[in-house]
C-alpha cells in the first residue's frame, strides 16, 4: 500500500530565532521578549486592555527555524505514480529551514453578552529545502491557515486554576496543492483558556468536516489538543500534544516541546522537538 510523503519521525531543531513577539493563543505575546503578558491583555478580556477593532497582534509564534533535521525523511508523495519506482524519487534534504507567520485582528466587539469579541486570524508555516541545491532548494511543503475565533470571557475556578476564556472557531487548513499532494480539512474547534501566575493552559477539541482529500487525518494528526505555557526565569517553556482520541491501531498524536530563551533585546534563540505525525499536512499520516 503506498503511503503518502510524512517527515516526521523525531526531529530537534537549534536555530536562532527573531521573536517579534512570543507565543499568541498560549499566552506569551508581550512587547518585550523577556515579559510574560496574560491571557487577558493578549485576548483583551477586561475593559482596560481592550484595543479597540481592527488592531493587527499576533496570534501564534512568529519564528525561524535556520536548521530543521528530520530523521528519516518520507520522499514518496514526490514520486510520479501510486508504485514505489525508487529511480523516481525527488532526494528530500533530511536538513531544511522552518518558519512561520500568524497574526490576528479583531473585528467586532462586545458583540455578545456585551462581552464577547470576534477575532480573525491568519497563520502559515513553511519548510524550505535551502540547503538543496541539487533541486534549486524548493518549498517542500506550506501549510495555510485561516480562521475565525468567537472568544468569551469567564471567571471561575478549576484544579487552582484561574479560568478566562471559552470560545469557539471556524478553522480551515490546507497547503494549497493539487492532485495526490492536496491536503486540507475543515474544523469547528472549542476550547477554554486557564492561567495561574506565570502558567498558562488551553485545551480545544474539533469537529472535523469536508475531509474528502485525507479522510483519515482526524485519527492521525488528532481531534483534541492541549497547550502548557511556562515562564521560568526569563525562558518560556511550552508543551503541546495532540492526539486521535481513540486506541488501539488508531492511537496516534504529537507531541512538540519548545523552549524560548533570552539573546539580547528581542533577539530570543529556540529549541524545538516534534515526535508523531502532523507536523505538516502533507505528513499528516506518517511518524
Amino acid at each position: 500500500m503506498t503511503k503518502y510523503f510524512n517527515f516526521t519521525n523525531a526531529f530537534v531543531v537549534i536555530a536562532i530565532l527573531f521573536f517579534l513577539s512570543a507565543k499568541g493563543q498560549s499566552g506569551l505575546l508581550s512587547k518585550k521578549a523577556n515579559s510574560f503578558q496574560t491571557l487577558t491583555e493578549i485576548w483583551e478580556l477586561e475593559p482596560d486592555t481592550q484595543k479597540g477593532t481592527f488592531f493587527l497582534s499576533k496570534y501564534k509564534p512568529i519564528y525561524v527555524l535556520p536548521f530543521r533535521y528530520t530523521i528519516k525523511p518520507n520522499e514518496l508523495p514526490y514520486n510520479s505514480g501510486t508504485e514505489v519506482v525508487s529511480d523516481k524519487y525527488v532526494h528530500i534534504d533530511d536538513l531544511e529551514t522552518k518558519f512561520q507567520l500568524s497574526f490576528k485582528v479583531k473585528l467586532a466587539q462586545d458583540i455578545i453578552f456585551g462581552k464577547a469579541d470576534l477575532w480573525m486570524a491568519y497563520s502559515q508555516k513553511s519548510f524550505w529545502q535551502i540547503y538543496n541545491a541539487e533541486f534549486s532548494r524548493p518549498f517542500r511543503e506550506t501549510n495555510y491557515e485561516p480562521e475565525v475565533i468567537l472568544s468569551l470571557p469567564s471567571n471561575f475556578k478549576i484544579f487552582g486554576l484561574d479560568g478566562k476564556m471559552f470560545g469557539v472557531s471556524f478553522n480551515h487548513q490546507s497547503n494549497g496543492r493539487t492532485q495526490t499532494l492536496t491536503r486540507s480539512w475543515n474544523r469547528i474547534i472549542g476550547f477554554a483558556a486557564f492561567e495561574k501566575k506565570n502558567c498558562s493552559f488551553i485545551v480545544r477539541a474539533w469537529y472535523a468536516f469536508q475531509i474528502n482529500e485525507n479522510p483519515d487525518i482526524k485519527d492521525y494528526t488528532g481531534r483534541a489538543d492541549a497547550t502548557l505555557v511556562y515562564l521560568l526565569n526569563k525562558n518560556i517553556i511550552t508543551i503541546h500534544g495532540q492526539h486521535s482520541l481513540r486506541t488501539g491501531p488508531l492511537n496516534h498524536g504529537q507531541i512538540q516541546v519548545d523552549w524560548g530563551f533570552p539573546i539580547k533585546g528581542n533577539l530570543r534563540g529556540h529549541f524545538q522537538f516534534f515526535d508523531g505525525y502532523g507536523d505538516t499536512m502533507i505528513d499528516y499520516n506518517y511518524k
